[in-house]
This record gives C-alpha cells, sequence and structure tokens, in this order.
C-alpha cells in the first residue's frame, strides 16, 4: 500500500514538482494550496505525514500545524516544514520534536527523500 503525502503550500509549481517527483517514488500524494484547505482535506485524506509550507496567506504553516496537531484525526501526523527562512522565530516549539523536521528552499529532491525515508521510515 502506497504512503499517502498531503502537500500543503501555496506555490503550485513546487506543489506541482513535488507530486511528480513523490508520485515516481511510489508516494500517494494529494495537494491543498493554504493551510484552511490543508487542514480540511488532512482531516478525510489522513496521510502518513504532511509537507507544509510555512509561509502563505491566510493560516502560516505553524496555525496550521496547530489545528492539526490540535484534532483527534490528526494530532499525530508527522509534518516536514518548508521554508525559506532560516531563522523563523515561531520554529522553536516545533524543534527538537521527533513528529517535525525542516527542509530549507531551495532543496534537492534528495534530502526530501532521505528525509523520508531515513527519519520518517516512509
Amino acid at each position: 500500500m502506497a504512503k499517502k503525502i498531503l502537500i500543503i503550500d501555496d506555490e503550485p509549481e513546487i506543489a506541482r514538482l513535488l507530486v511528480e517527483e513523490l508520485e515516481v517514488h511510489g508516494y500517494e500524494v494529494e495537494t491543498a494550496n493554504d493551510g484552511m484547505a490543508g487542514f480540511e482535506k488532512a482531516k478525510e485524506f489522513v496521510p502518513d505525514i504532511v509537507l507544509l509550507d510555512v509561509i502563505m496567506p491566510g493560516w502560516s504553516g505553524f496555525e496550521t500545524a496547530s489545528r492539526l496537531n490540535a484534532h483527534p484525526k490528526t494530532y499525530d501526523i508527522p509534518i516536514i516544514f518548508i521554508t525559506a527562512m532560516s531563522n523563523e522565530s515561531s520554529a522553536g516549539k516545533y524543534l527538537g520534536k521527533s513528529r517535525f523536521s525542516y527542509l530549507f528552499k531551495p532543496f534537492r529532491f534528495s534530502e526530501l527523500l532521505a528525509i523520508l525515508n531515513n527519519v520518517y521510515g516512509l
């Protein structure tokens, strides 16, 4: 059975490239273009992991993660934050927790695969 990944990112080109690469590697992938839509999709799709952009209009990635953490269907889903900011002050509450990782833009797809495989066993 394919592992399920939800991508929440407001940049369509990044989401499209991620979907293409992840599907080639056998993952089942869904996308959402903002935090609110991603939260709703996560409750229905119940992914094995969420790739979550930090900077988005509406709910930020951190707000979305907080809502995912508070919901009974999504509270234990690992999250990989995708960000161009290496000094995001709000990140402190997520750093060092095993369900959260960071991937800094620009990144190579091999970096994402390494995190999925080595950190989360996906």
